[in-house]
């Protein structure tokens, strides 16, 4: 009778299938690692990484619990109200310190107030710098700096002429960073008629200026049609912001016309006041 030889290399492989199968369904009676939070998260906090050890009531063994975005980061999954933690996306914790612009939107060239506090730990005296980033700018500088009062508060008053555009701001101070806030300016866009009364087919002449400058963009001029408003000119601002431009108009009656600045980098989408004319 023949002897069946099988291969050493073929009995290692059986065994290690063998031991694989076991380990697998004994580890099938285990808890697997918990992920907190899936790692689809990364574009906001980053892929999950290891934290303390933990284990879920009534588990004697598991792996440790992996939480999400320990530090968070701005991003698509984190929000201005939630924040990353060991526990993933959460209500944010107060910073501390406290920041809000007055009036927002504001006018080109008008005052605007800073203002705020410490909540956690409201002592007087505390020194907080104002930092804040223009349109176009890639980082914050520092703009001045106030104290907190007896009640923990503090407040800046940015003066006339200060603020142009779009800008954002944030406050520190003991310790503390506020959040940043988003300032929203708009222009200041005048018109002015050559006439409150024209003739109808006559030349009337619409001249005004935008505040700040804004050359070379255009401005629509704009007549009130039914509750509704229709561009019936696109001049361009010169060197100086300004336009000048023409306009005649065939029916008569009482015409209504505004100048608006359409929205860009540096201001909001900004109307002048409306300007009535009565076509004879």
């Amino acid at each position: 009778m023949r002897r069946l030889i099988i291969p050493s290399s073929l009995v290692c492989l059986a065994v290690v299938l063998c031991m694989s199968a076991l380990s697998g369904t004994a580890g099938a009676a285990r808890s697997v690692a918990h992920i907190v939070c899936p790692q689809t998260q990364q574009p906001c906090c980053g892929y999950p990484v290891n934290g303390a050890q933990s284990r879920p009531r009534g588990i004697t063994s598991s792996p440790a619990v992996v939480p999400c975005c320990p530090t968070p980061t701005n991003g698509t999954c984190c929000t201005s109200t939630t924040c990353c933690t060991a526990t993933c996306c959460t209500a944010c914790t107060p910073s501390g310190l406290t920041i809000a612009a007055s009036p927002d939107p504001s006018t080109a060239g008008h005052k605007v107030v800073i203002s705020g506090g410490l909540t956690s730990n409201p002592v007087a005296g505390a020194t907080v710098d104002l930092w804040r980033k223009l349109s176009g700018q890639s980082s914050f500088h520092q703009v001045t700096q106030t104290t907190t009062d007896a009640a923990g508060q503090y407040k800046i008053t940015m003066k006339a002429g200060s603020v142009n555009a779009d800008q954002q701001w944030y406050v520190t101070g003991d310790g503390l960073q506020s959040p940043t806030v988003s300032q929203t300016v708009n222009a200041i866009v005048g018109l002015s008629p050559s006439s409150r009364s024209v003739a109808a087919g006559s030349p009337l002449v619409l001249k005004g200026r935008v505040t700040p400058s804004h050359a070379g963009q255009v401005v629509l001029i704009e007549q009130s049609r039914g509750g509704s408003w229709a561009v019936i000119a696109r001049p361009r601002l010169g060197h100086g912001s300004t336009y000048t431009m023409s306009h005649r108009f065939t029916k008569a009656g009482a015409v209504k016309l505004r100048a608006v600045l359409q929205a860009d980098a540096r201001n909001n989408r900004s109307n002048s006041p409306t300007v009535t004319v009565t076509v004879k």
